[in-house]
């Protein structure tokens, strides 16, 4: 075994490089028997047995190396059928209300088997049940040695995903071989130094399970008496009565002749032709969430773990790369306004120079934009062109202007004017004339008040003798006054 084991770590070594992932291999470890086999894609590809008793963790980790080097396993997924002293089997009967009032009532148990017995890892088994009460079989293993188990394999770089009793693969086994559906079938499978024995019926719930201290190739005598107490044992409680019984393995007549004789000559002893390489085919197809799993709620939480130390790795890195981008954007700004700056004092004569021109310029506008703001301050409105032309705009053709004046009066700020003219008519005209011009002018944007002592209206007399026929008019006032 120390020769083997030398060889299969440098092949670890190796395999490091060359794993696929479709391949998994197989360990069935009962009670003292080892045996492997690798699949690849729930194919049988090869197989090992251990010629050596495998009770210790040390004889495990020899055969494993052993195991692993002789069937040239290049995979990583290991799963385990576990069939040992340490692993513990006991039934229990929970509550029926839920599943969750069943899972706390079984957690409870456990929880007063661990202050005896330290940490273990669990996982319940529904079992078939004719009271109210819920039946299960609590398969318990020590963490130590879980532990112990994982621990060897992960220095390997393997990962164990599954853990399953004895019980599992029998009853898969039991559900392929051929059975009539709901016919009870009593199995017993040699386990190693034990006999696994499994009441059942095909495509339902186990009724039981146990582990007997006894082999039928060492003492059939006694292992057909512990089997015919078991199948006593599924009459009384569960009201079944089991009339076949099979051997999974090899027995020879004298065996099964002694085994009928225990049993009753009413009863079927049949042989069925099964390994442990045929149960770890069987297992290789079940999925890691398998119910009876042991480890299948470490793996989740693993798996969970994972997810969260990747995510934080990825939030790390994205955060490194992120800063590493920050830091190059602000070396390239570094870098720009340096040579920003380096341009800037090479040029630094020239715009000295262009900035005293721009100052020169500037004060030269300033100037001329001072001049021209004051002389639109200073300049006279054109009021005077404006008003002439409105007055011309309204007056009749029977009026015509002799003078016009409008002037500014910087003393006052005000604005005067005088308009003067003949009208075509008598007086009366003349003062109706003139009124409506005075009311248009006070109307309109001039905003124009008469001083009534300055209007005058004189008759115009050509003959001695005649009428007038003209009156001239003269009238004075301010704007933009009301």
């Amino acid at each position: 075994m120390s020769e083997t084991r030398t060889s299969s770590s440098s092949a670890h070594a190796r395999s490091r490089f060359r794993r696929r992932s479709n391949d998994t291999l197989g360990i069935a470890w009962l009670h003292g028997e080892f045996h492997a086999a690798v699949f690849r894609r729930q194919s049988l590809v090869r197989a090992w047995t251990c010629s050596e008793t495998v009770d210790t963790l040390p004889a495990f980790e020899a055969a494993f190396d052993a195991a692993t080097a002789a069937v040239d396993f290049s995979g990583v997924e290991v799963f385990l059928i576990l069939a040992h002293e340490q692993f513990v089997h006991q039934p229990e009967q929970a509550p029926p209300f839920s599943e969750a009032a069943a899972r706390s009532y079984l957690r409870g148990r456990v929880e007063r088997f661990e202050k005896e017995h330290g940490p273990v890892l669990w996982v319940s088994q529904r079992m078939a049940s004719v009271r109210q009460d819920a039946a299960y079989l609590l398969h318990m293993l020590p963490a130590a040695f879980y532990d112990g188990i994982n621990s060897l394999l992960l220095a390997r770089r393997f990962d164990l995903t599954r853990v399953l009793p004895a019980s599992v693969p029998l009853q898969l086994v039991l559900e392929s071989g051929g059975v009539a559906k709901g016919q009870p079938v009593l199995l017993a499978a040699a386990t190693g130094s034990t006999t696994a024995v499994l009441a059942a019926k095909a495509d339902a719930e186990a009724l039981f399970s146990r582990t007997l201290q006894a082999g039928w190739d060492r003492d059939p005598a006694r292992l057909g008496v512990e089997l015919n107490r078991s199948l006593l044992y599924a009459k009384q409680q569960f009201g079944v009565a089991m009339n076949r019984v099979c051997l999974l393995g090899a027995a020879d007549a004298a065996t099964r002749a002694e085994l009928q004789a225990r049993c009753g000559e009413d009863r079927t002893i049949d042989v069925v032709a099964s390994s442990p390489t045929d149960w770890l085919h069987a297992v290789a197809r079940l999925s890691a969430r398998h119910p009876v799993n042991l480890v299948a709620g470490y793996l989740g939480r693993k798996r969970r773990n994972q997810l969260i130390r990747r995510s934080l790795i990825a939030a790390c890195w994205l955060g490194i790369a992120v800063l590493g981008l920050d830091a190059w954007a602000t070396t390239l700004r570094t870098q720009e306004a340096r040579m920003r700056l380096e341009e800037l004092g090479a040029n630094q004569a020239a715009m000295y120079q262009r900035r005293a021109e721009l100052i020169a310029r500037n004060q030269t506008m300033d100037t001329q934009r001072r001049f021209i703001a004051q002389v639109d301050e200073e300049r006279v409105p054109s009021v005077p062109g404006k008003l002439l032309a409105y007055v011309a705009s309204v007056i009749p053709q029977t009026v015509a202007l002799t003078e016009f004046q409008c002037r500014h009066d910087p003393a006052t700020a005000r604005w005067r004017f005088r308009l003067e003219g003949r009208v075509d008519g008598d007086e009366e005209t003349a003062h109706d004339l003139l009124t409506s011009l005075q009311r248009q002018l006070t109307r309109s944007v001039f905003q124009a008040r008469f001083d009534d002592t300055a209007r005058v209206i004189v008759p115009v007399s050509i003959a001695a003798d005649a009428l007038p026929d003209s009156q001239r008019f003269a009238v004075e006032g301010g704007l933009f006054e009301n």
